[in-house]
């Protein structure tokens, strides 16, 4: 399977239903929902291995998809079969009754999950342990880093020499205050404090609530004592993140480290700084993190389950069509087996040839996760845009910081304990 030219898929699911239509034979159909338009690849190859059955995807804009989503589960009215959850709201959907339970028979994912690397698998199920939804897309992270930068500050472009110097936050900061100083200003290590949030998200032990009460892990604690560190250091461009001057830094290369997922590479360095190509490379820092991804679930009350669980199981577990993935649109999965598989054919000109998938396997295996909350997205929101605001010196101090947090988290889920 390789990238198609002429008929894109929506047009492609048009075609064959209209030709199925007009030939006189019915198909097998189920309703497809997503925020994003990605899964148009899974559902060309579906259909073409399953000619009999066609497939009505509907992309429905991220900023109307949550309410549109939960209404119609909530009524049943046009509800998808199968629908695509965001990894910052799948907690507020995967307890509800409205998602199938795929655990045990006839579906039996708790053991096709068990070759996903654990992160995933611990977002893919719900309180119980039950398994609700199902991911195709591995978000490991890594510190993507401009060569030229690593080569004149620290003497190296090498992935596993520039990996060795920044281990802990003592050294980076370190680099950051020499890199400013011997720049005259003109650099910075990170763009903004998220580029520390990202990697202290991934140490906490513990979700924001535990028992209905607010709970502060002690890496978020840290945080702040890194994010006055940063600032001590002028380690940070304060570069708001998805803003033009954030994506304009990595085009010119005044910021040395940008700590994200996996799809950063594709969705976001090579839209946004095109020009920058074999100038990138991977490390690893302190710790091993993930950021974002998207699961599917099943409308539990649906008339066609049995042909919704195929095609999850397909864009979840095939391990043919995840290679073919991974190597048509150089696409990290959450299958082990699957990136295994085709991690030696898959180097990245972007990154210099550098061979990511190796790096990502890697660092898969090393991260930790946190079951979280309904409440968490939520929270992380409101601790996130406190913290904006903490980096540009809007509070006088820590206790100050907390306050607020609390107060607005206790505005927002009143029925929470905050102490």
């Amino acid at each position: 399977m390789r990238k198609r030219v002429g008929l894109s898929s929506l047009a492609l699911v048009t075609l064959m239903i209209s030709a199925s239509c007009s030939s006189g034979e019915e198909k097998q159909e189920i309703v497809v929902w997503s925020f994003t338009g990605e899964a148009e690849y899974a559902v060309e190859a579906f259909m073409e291995e399953n000619p009999d059955v066609s497939i009505d995807f509907q992309y429905v804009p991220g900023n109307q998809y949550e309410t549109k989503l939960r209404s119609a589960l909530a009524t049943g009215i046009r509800a998808p079969d199968v629908f695509a959850l965001e990894a910052g709201v799948v907690r507020k959907f995967i307890d509800h009754p409205s998602l199938e339970i795929l655990s045990g028979p006839p579906y039996n994912a708790m053991d096709l999950i068990e070759d996903q690397y654990d992160y995933i698998q611990d977002m893919e199920k719900d309180s119980d342990g039950e398994v609700r939804t199902v991911a195709y897309q591995g978000t490991t992270g890594g510190f993507y880093y401009r060569r030229d930068l690593t080569e004149e500050y620290l003497g190296t472009a090498d992935p596993d020499e520039v990996s060795a110097q920044i281990q802990n936050w003592d050294d980076i900061f370190d680099l950051g205050e020499r890199v400013y100083e011997e720049s005259g200003g003109e650099h910075h290590i990170f763009a903004n404090w998220s580029s520390i949030g990202a990697i202290q998200n991934a140490r906490a032990e513990v979700p924001w609530v535990v028992e209905n009460e607010l709970v502060i892990d002690d890496s978020k604690r840290e945080t702040l004592h890194l994010v006055d560190q940063a600032i001590e250091t002028n380690s940070l461009a304060m570069l708001n993140s998805w803003t033009p001057g954030w994506t304009t830094s990595m085009q010119q290369g005044t910021v040395m480290f940008y700590p994200q997922p996996s799809w950063f590479l594709n969705h976001v360095l090579r839209s946004d700084a095109p020009d920058t190509s074999g100038l990138w490379g991977l490390a690893s820092g302190p710790a091993a993190f993930s950021g974002g991804g998207t699961f599917y679930g099943m409308y539990s009350d649906g008339d066609n389950k049995d042909l919704a669980w195929e095609f999850i199981k397909f864009y979840g577990f095939d391990v043919d069509f995840l290679s073919n993935l991974a190597v048509d649109e150089e696409y990290y999965t959450s299958h082990r087996i699957a990136n295994e598989n085709v991690a030696d054919e898959i180097s990245s000109e972007f990154l210099d040839g550098q061979n990511y998938f190796h790096f990502f396997n890697e660092e898969s295996e090393n991260v930790q996760t946190v079951v979280r909350t309904s409440f968490d997205g939520n929270i992380e929101d409101i601790y996130g845009e406190l913290m904006e605001s903490y980096s540009r010196g809007n509070f006088s101090s820590h206790d100050e910081f907390w306050e607020r947090f609390k107060r607005d988290v206790q505005i927002y889920f009143p029925e929470l304990t905050v102490n």
